[in-house]
């Protein structure tokens, strides 16, 4: 009985509702939203219109306000989608992993964004409070996991004993300092080399000097 009734109730749904995923989007839109991420982490958001991004994609621009219901909106979604993903893929990483080995999973994901975020997209989002403040939350979120490793090596024995709560401090403050277009421009580097410099920085300055020597 249970098992026609639930049968019922799937034939009962829409086929639009049967086409969606636990997010409650569609294959079409979650297709969409990758494009746009796409396009967003290479050229930003401020200076294509939604009539331009329609014809590029070959959809109508109801199919972006189905979405969010302004560019600036549809911005955050995806930009939240794509931070949201970073940390869950070095978490998992981490987690895999013994603490002494969860830093390059967990830090990886944070170098290979740095890879696709153009100097436009950097612009654009510092230029917009909504789209900073996402930032400098999953920044935060970051350097909390970031501490927690610390922490966890700390005790074990791994590392120096290093105060983990300004080990993650710092790191959130360069990060922040170096995406500023000013300091990229005074020291040389692109924001991917300026990530994977302090990145390796924080290791290399971190670990037992036994270990650093073996």
């Amino acid at each position: 009985m249970t098992t026609k009734r639930a049968s019922s109730a799937a034939r009962s749904r829409s086929p639009r509702q049967r086409r969606t995923n636990g997010d409650g989007l569609a294959p079409r839109q979650e297709k969409l939203l990758d494009e746009l991420e796409a396009i967003f982490l290479k050229e930003g958001f401020r200076n294509v219109t939604v009539a331009e991004l329609a014809s590029r994609l070959k959809c109508s621009r109801r199919s972006f306000y189905e979405l969010a219901d302004s560019k600036e909106a549809l911005f955050l979604r995806v930009f939240d989608r794509y931070l949201t993903r970073l940390r869950e893929v070095g978490a998992r990483g981490a987690a895999a992993v013994p603490p002494d080995q969860a830093f390059e999973p967990f830090l990886m994901p944070a170098i290979d964004a740095a890879r696709k975020l153009s100097a436009t997209l950097m612009q654009d989002m510092t230029a917009y409070p909504p789209a900073n403040a996402m930032w400098e939350r999953h920044q935060r979120e970051r350097m909390t996991g970031l501490r927690r490793l610390v922490e966890r090596c700390v005790e074990q024995g791994l590392f120096r004993g290093v105060n983990a709560f300004l080990v993650a401090e710092v790191m959130a403050a360069s990060l922040r300092r170096i995406r500023e277009p000013a300091f990229l421009a005074a020291s040389g580097l692109s924001y991917r080399e300026a990530v994977e410099e302090l990145y390796g920085l924080l290791l290399h300055g971190l670990f037992q000097r036994e270990a650093v020597a073996s």
